[in-house]
């Protein structure tokens, strides 16, 4: 991790001093940071266990994930039930993160592991948090912001080439939007690549990414839908994500096609409402089973 600190015999003294000092302030941001992560934890977000510098670097460590190596292919021909909850379990451990305003800043396929547990069920395991933020503390420059450029957001993408963006949480969401599209087809949403080499450029070009109607349900594409908007502001959160995707686990299941009438299977429109939150406010009041309580971002990650 950046930065390095200053152990070279040939700084002058005030540059040497003004470097410690620098990292005197990074490592007390770090420090912070990192134990709001661990306190977020559900389970399914990877503590970190130490935060140390050996010589003039930096580094963080965590415990080992066993974790099984799939294609998008491969977890795109499992069972639907079984791919909902991979994408369920990466969304819950994303609010817990954006419920204590921190910013992965770098949602991909390497960061979001797929373990098994116990009970031979897969589920995700998020982890490396060197490219994390607080939001409201975004980093200085263009260089220090982290993230792989297939799940970039747009935002993030202006970022780096200098605009003055706000920088949120709703960054991951739309990384997250795009693996969740992986695990559920084995590709990304469709964009022409003759044109655009990522799906953040197709979206500053104002193309509307939207999800593959032949291999996802009606109501979990428009959850995808919402999470890929080119407004980071009209996109729905993580934890709107975590509930809409329950809610059709739990009133849908089984399911072996696209809902094509676009309802539920108990008469509910599968669309969004233009006010998701008004949705998710129902949903959590009729349904014992998604109702949030003051210590839910607290239990494990056992869903």
């Amino acid at each position: 991790m950046n930065p390095k600190y200053p152990d070279e015999e040939s700084l002058r003294d005030s540059l040497r001093a003004v470097r410690i000092r620098e990292c005197g302030i990074f490592e007390k941001e770090k420090f912070s940071l990192f134990a709001a992560i661990n306190n977020a934890s559900d389970g399914n977000i990877v503590r970190i266990l130490e935060f140390f510098r050996s010589n003039s670097r930096y580094y963080i460590s965590s415990d080992w994930i066993d974790h099984v190596e799939m294609s998008f292919k491969d977890i795109a021909s499992l069972d639907l039930k079984d791919k909902i909850l991979l994408c369920r379990t990466a969304a819950h451990s994303l609010a817990g993160l954006h419920a204590k305003k921190i910013v992965h800043a770098d949602i991909k396929n390497t960061n979001v592991l797929i373990h098994e547990t116990k009970g031979r069920r897969l589920v995700t395991k998020i982890v490396d948090f060197g490219c994390s933020f607080f939001e409201g503390l975004p980093p200085d420059n263009e260089d220090e912001l982290g993230g792989d450029q297939v799940y970039l957001s747009p935002e993030a993408c202006l970022f780096i080439c200098g605009e003055e963006v706000e920088l949120s949480c709703k960054m991951d969401v739309f990384a997250l939007g795009l693996l969740i599209h992986q695990y559920l087809t084995g590709k990304l949403p469709y964009f022409d690549s003759k044109i655009y080499n990522y799906a953040h450029e197709a979206v500053l070009d104002d193309v509307i990414l939207v999800a593959d109607s032949a291999d996802i349900p009606l109501p979990v594409r428009e959850i995808i839908n919402h999470m890929l908007f080119k407004d980071a502001q009209k996109r729905i959160s993580a934890k709107e994500a975590y509930f809409l995707l329950t809610a059709f686990y739990e009133k849908n299941w089984p399911v072996s096609r696209p809902l094509l009438s676009g309802t539920y299977e108990n008469g509910e429109s599968a669309s969004l409402t233009s006010d998701v939150s008004d949705r998710i406010g129902h949903a959590a009041y009729t349904s014992p089973k998604l109702r949030m309580s003051s210590d839910f971002f607290n239990k494990a990650g056992d869903l």
